[in-house]
């Protein structure tokens, strides 16, 4: 057997258990999108709209909190490839600063969100039932903040269980919030969408208090002495961590940006169409939890190697991840072309509804593949540090390509839904090749500097 064949196998199971907690935990995390969309179908197509429009917008603040702390990981998981166990405490108290901050920002930012929904070409009907929905959410905002930093010291480690069982405690909290809050059981008023984003806002405060006595209890992380003298915030090593964390931020809104303002697109086309785009992409969304699982065990892995001066190696597991992230993308596009009736029946009874949401999941099987391998290219170049080049990429492919792609052929051209959906399909296929590109020249190029080093 061929040498790089053993050295990929040998890396491909602790990348594999590396990802299966991740995996895991983003399907719970999504499964209470599943859950919302679910419980508020069987309230009205309205309340579903609405419940699919806030989410899609509030997803847009919620990544960019994502991006912002995200960039703790790749920076533990260099320090702990280097063996610089001493460090990791300092960089982890100021990436909590950094949630501090990001979580306090990311309130006001949505109310604004809800403010500007009158003003666009929305159903009337579903416009407020979306504003309320982003304001109720918004305060879910700090403790989301509050979660993520430890989580992703976690995950700089190695250790990505915690957030797997912290995603299993909090999904039937989730489906208990709803049914308090939507349908307005024991006494509780029925709040409808607004009811779903305070389920999800208790539920992001309940994770980070379970996160911050994960740490507090656990063997694994007392030999870094977290919270043994505590810094106050350093305007320099927070900068540092924002100047990482902001384009992969960036890069996020970028993608799920595009998403939304199509999401907005097809809210000017009715109710129906609305409620369609919802499930197809809250399906999409599921899927995308498994190659998006790899891409950040792709991270830490590809990191931990760079850290510990092992360029080469890091390449491999980068490459290893692409296929791995492509090929499972390949078998959900499968799944959508051969089971659409059973998957739409899982969403809807509404006749019209399934009808338009079934053409939609046959357009998303176009961009299942591409959208594989731009999200594992991603991770690998961020346990590279590569962010700001990637930002640009996502910029051009998904604004500059995707979003006037779907415009042209869904509004312009007349074609409707499918239409934008198509151009959702030639935005990330765009985005997959110059981030794979940009991998392979950037790992290139700092193999031959390492070498040329020695």
């Amino acid at each position: 057997m061929p040498q790089w064949l053993n050295l990929w196998r040998r890396e491909a199971v602790p990348t594999l258990l590396l990802a299966a907690p991740l995996v895991v935990a983003q399907l719970l995390q999504v499964g209470m999108g599943f859950i919302d969309t679910v419980m508020a179908g069987r309230i009205n197509a309205s309340v579903l709209a609405a419940v699919g429009l806030g989410s899609s917008l509030w997803g847009l603040m919620l990544l960019a909190c994502i991006g912002s702390t995200l960039a703790i990981s790749p920076l533990v998981a260099h320090l702990n490839g280097a063996g610089n166990d001493r460090a990791i405490a300092a960089e982890f108290q100021q990436g909590l600063w950094v949630a501090v901050l990001v979580g306090v920002v990311a309130v006001p930012l949505t109310y604004g969100m809800a403010a500007v929904l009158p003003l666009l070409a929305i159903d009337p009907e579903i416009a407020p039932l979306a504003g309320d929905y982003l304001r109720v959410s918004a305060w879910g905002m700090p403790g989301l903040c509050l979660y993520l930093a430890p989580r992703y010291l976690n995950e700089g480690l190695s250790n990505t269980t915690p957030v797997m069982l912290i995603q299993f405690l909090l999904l039937p909290l989730n489906i208990l919030g709803n049914y308090l809050f939507m349908f307005g059981a024991f006494g509780f008023p029925a709040m409808g969408a607004a009811g779903a984003a305070l389920s999800t806002a208790i539920g992001l405060w309940l994770g980070a208090v379970m996160m911050f006595l994960y740490l507090v209890r656990s063997r694994r992380v007392r030999h870094l002495s977290l919270f043994v003298a505590f810094s106050g915030p350093r305007l320099k090593e927070i900068w540092r961590i924002l100047k990482l964390g902001l384009p992969i931020a960036v890069s996020i809104i970028m993608e799920v940006g595009m998403f939304s303002a199509v999401a907005i697109l097809m809210g000017s086309l009715g109710k129906v169409e609305m409620a369609a785009h919802q499930i197809a992409l809250n399906y999409a969304a599921m899927m995308f939890m498994l190659p998006l699982s790899i891409s950040q065990a792709i991270t830490i892995r590809v990191g931990h190697a760079a850290g510990a001066g092992d360029l080469p190696l890091a390449i491999i597991r980068g490459r290893l991840g692409v296929v791995m992230a492509g090929g499972i993308m390949a078998l959900s596009a499968t799944l959508l072309l051969l089971f659409p009736q059973l998957i739409v029946a899982l969403y809807t009874s509404d006749v019209a509804v399934a009808e338009m949401a079934m053409t939609l999941l046959f357009a998303a099987a176009l961009f299942q593949f591409s959208d594989g391998l731009q999200v594992s290219a991603s991770g690998a170049l961020r346990g590279l540090k590569d962010t700001a080049v990637p930002m640009f990429i996502t910029m051009f492919a998904y604004w500059v390509i995707g979003f006037p792609a779907a415009w042209i052929i869904g509004i312009e051209w007349g074609v409707g839904p499918q239409g934008l959906w198509g151009g959702l399909a030639v935005g990330l296929t765009t985005a997959a090749l110059l981030l794979n590109l940009r991998f392979y020249l950037l790992g290139r190029k700092k193999c031959y500097s390492a070498a040329a080093q020695r």
